[in-house]
């Protein structure tokens, strides 16, 4: 079988608009996202074919609505790999159940039922990997897909002559999805861990799901909702040590003259480089 090696936030990058169009509206989708993600090597197709069942999966557990969170990450690799290092993509949702998911596994062979869990532990057994299934705090599962880390002489490093190589956590809130999918992509190429929202609401929701430290809100003014000036007061009564910074197509001049935007709080004015938002989060962080 034909296989190739490749990094899989690359993959899920190329795969957001799908993804966005598959969850619909009433369903938050969020990505968390390990920057100097070690490559591996299956089949072309394979992951995607894995993702896409488990996303279906998910969402049907979800009709009133829940969030669907793709996370990646370097790990040690569990007892029975065949290389010491590994790499995890995660797909959790808050509707499913461990038993539910199991036994739709088990009892849906040969129908699109329970597939995404059934091709997990197709991919994992062929390819010396390993599938996790697990209940999460508050409701849902976590579908964890394990796999040897491949043999290549580049990882998805972050970029290099930025001057910094990050390591904090950002949330990313901003309802153009192609802005949104520009502005973490280049920050997980940073280095940075990044989380994504499209409105307020579901970066709250996100917020209360979240375990890990958040640095950064990185958050656009105007949102559908709660706007993020809003976003940033409820976000401070939450996590006080969370730095605040906007985003917003206004002049930053016409922003301040107006008092709409606390003084030192850091504005990026859009369309930025890749510089500018660079330059401006690690401002915001210092």
């Amino acid at each position: 079988m034909d296989t190739r090696t490749f990094g899989i936030n690359a993959m899920l990058a190329d795969m957001e608009p799908i993804m966005r169009r598959l969850v619909g509206d009433h369903i938050d989708l969020a990505y968390v996202q390990k920057a100097g993600l070690w490559p591996v090597q299956l089949p072309p197709g394979k992951l995607e074919e894995f993702l896409l069942a488990n996303a279906v999966d998910a969402c049907e557990a979800m009709p009133q609505g829940g969030t669907l969170r793709l996370a990646t990450t370097n790990m040690k690799a569990p007892e029975g790999l065949p290389t010491n290092d590994a790499v995890a993509l995660s797909v959790s949702d808050t509707g499913r159940t461990v038993s539910d998911a199991m036994r739709a596994a088990v009892r849906g062979h040969g129908r699109r039922e329970g597939l995404g869990v059934r091709l997990g532990f197709e991919t994992a057994e062929s390819f010396g990997g390993r599938l996790d299934v697990t209940a999460n705090r508050g409701g849902g599962i976590t579908v964890q897909l394990i796999l040897p880390r491949a043999n290549a002489d580049e990882d998805e490093a972050p970029a290099s002559g930025i001057g910094h190589q990050a390591t904090e956590t950002i949330m990313v809130v901003e309802d153009d999805q192609s802005m949104m999918s520009a502005t973490s992509r280049v920050l997980t190429r940073l280095g940075y861990s990044v989380l994504t929202a499209m409105s307020a609401e579901a970066a709250m929701r996100q917020l209360e799901a979240y375990d890990g430290e958040i640095h950064l809100l990185l958050t656009d003014i105007v949102l559908p909702g709660m706007d993020g000036l809003a976003l940033a007061r409820e976000f401070r009564k939450a996590k006080p040590q969370t730095r605040i910074a906007y985003m917003s197509g206004y002049s930053e001049q016409a922003l301040r003259m107006r008092g709409t935007v606390e003084p030192g709080v850091p504005l990026l004015e859009k369309p930025f480089t890749f510089e500018g938002l660079a330059a401006m989060v690690r401002k915001a962080l210092a």
